[in-house]
């Protein structure tokens, strides 16, 4: 295994803001504008499954969001798969705003 070096450091850098920046995001939306439709599918066309922090509940649709998105990934080609991928957290989102 290779030592640990400065060029990692970006990376973790942008692995810890690519996770916290949604989820930040996406409770200081629901705070402040809470349960608008286009803001929900547009965080959630932005950062996927992260998007349903938006709405309150969303640790159920964020675990199978990933496992339906990797499941995906392994069954069907992969063209399909990123257009499921690209549409299916939307439309939960659309899903859980409109009920």
């Amino acid at each position: 295994m290779s030592e640990f070096n400065a060029g990692y450091i970006p990376v973790i850098l942008l692995i810890i803001g690519a996770t916290f920046i949604p989820i930040w995001l996406g409770l200081r939306l629901r705070k402040i504008k809470p349960r608008i439709l286009w803001i929900g599918m547009l965080l959630c066309l932005l950062f996927g499954p992260l998007g349903q922090v938006y709405v309150k509940g969303c640790i159920p649709w964020i675990l199978i969001l990933t496992g339906v998105l990797v499941g995906v990934q392994q069954i069907v080609p992969q063209n399909m798969a990123l257009l499921i991928m690209l549409l299916s957290s939307p439309l939960v989102m659309f899903y859980r705003l409109s009920r």
